[in-house]
């Protein structure tokens, strides 16, 4: 026998998998809209790196579809170009196109993944105007390891900062020396354009991205599926953003969050689940704060402050819809809670 606060065997890798595919189910059994929950048109840049675009590709790959399967339904991703023409990466692979410029608006995201410096102006010229469309169109632009000098260069990161490799500072200080950047970040997202170093830095955009966009059970799959657990630091972004699912030992407390970051905090009680995960009201309660470091009732109120704060930036919703869908009574409320949490009103946070 186990005591109470004994964490739970760690589920074999199929169960766990098959948990988040039925959490993921019957949210798309409520769901009218069957469109992809997250679209991404890539361009590649000559002498590309490969573990950019696999990096980019492989999270949306298992966030898509169920169990191990690989049909890009709720995810799609296009690698856009001329048709029949291939990009080589660094490592001498051949990437070819498998679609051609598409209206930027079909997608959530334009990835720009640069290559070796001295082959930057060496992509199509079609690349770049492609890039402009879609910054006019209001497409966030995601730069990759030099793409963000390709961002640069098309006068995109004007004012902003970007997120550039620790290898690459000194060239990028020489060619933008007004353009300020960090070499200690993951990713910046800046006013429409989004900046990633590379290497590993590209999987913890990609969760996020997915996290927002498909919700936490398909995030905690990519991760999962990536073996992604037990790489400590794979993480070095605003804790605010970072789902606690990854840090969680107790599984049972790890399925909690990933059913209440599911709902966004909505329509979920402490009860409800505890009652999901096989423990008490009393239990489920201690071993929470014990993992998460606050009471269940305090987490999902959280949650439901972080969605708030994403449509209240991210959307041009009004105010009181916004209470309305994270589940506060009225505008007040919301103010209330919002003003406590992340220091003013959403109206004055917008």
């Amino acid at each position: 026998m186990t005591s109470e606060g004994d964490a739970s065997p760690a589920p074999t890798d199929p169960d766990y998998v098959r948990w988040l595919d039925g959490l993921w189910a019957q949210r798309l059994l409520s769901s009218r809209d069957r469109k992809p929950d997250l679209s991404v048109g890539i361009l590649l840049w000559p002498t590309f790196p490969m573990m950019s675009l696999t990096g980019v590709v492989e999270p949306l790959r298992h966030a898509a579809d169920f169990a191990d399967n690989s049909r890009p339904l709720h995810c799609r991703w296009s690698i856009m170009g001329k048709l029949g023409q291939a990009s080589v990466a660094s490592c001498g692979i051949r990437v070819q196109a498998d679609a051609p410029y598409t209206n930027p608006t079909d997608f959530d995201y334009v990835v720009v993944i640069g290559g070796l410096l001295p082959h930057l102006r060496a992509a199509p010229a079609q690349h770049r105007d492609y890039i402009k469309v879609a910054v006019a169109a209001g497409v966030t632009v995601i730069g990759v390891c030099t793409g963000a000098f390709v961002l640069a260069q098309e006068g995109l990161l004007a004012g902003k900062k970007a997120a550039i490799h620790p290898f690459h500072a000194e060239d990028f200080r020489t060619a933008f020396p007004r353009l300020s950047f960090s070499t200690r970040e993951d990713f910046v997202v800046a006013d429409g354009q989004v900046t990633v170093p590379g290497g590993i830095s590209i999987l913890s955009l990609m969760t996020e991205l997915i996290r927002t966009h498909c919700g936490p059970d398909r995030a905690a799959k990519a991760v999962h599926q990536l073996s992604l657990r037990e790489q400590k630091g794979i993480g070095a972004f605003d804790h605010e953003r970072v789902s606690p699912f990854q840090h969680v030992g107790d599984t049972r407390i790890q399925r909690a969050v990933v059913l209440i970051e599911s709902r966004k905090g909505r329509d979920t009680s402490p009860e409800e689940a505890a009652a999901v995960v096989g423990l008490s009201p009393r239990q489920f309660a201690r071993l929470f704060r014990e993992h998460i470091g606050m009471t269940p009732k305090r987490f999902i109120l959280e949650t439901r402050l972080r969605y708030a704060r994403f449509l209240v930036e991210n959307t041009a919703m009004p105010i009181t819809a916004i209470a309305f869908e994270t589940g506060f009574s009225d505008s007040a409320h919301l103010a209330t809670a919002f003003g406590k949490k992340y220091g003013k009103p959403p109206g004055k946070f917008r």
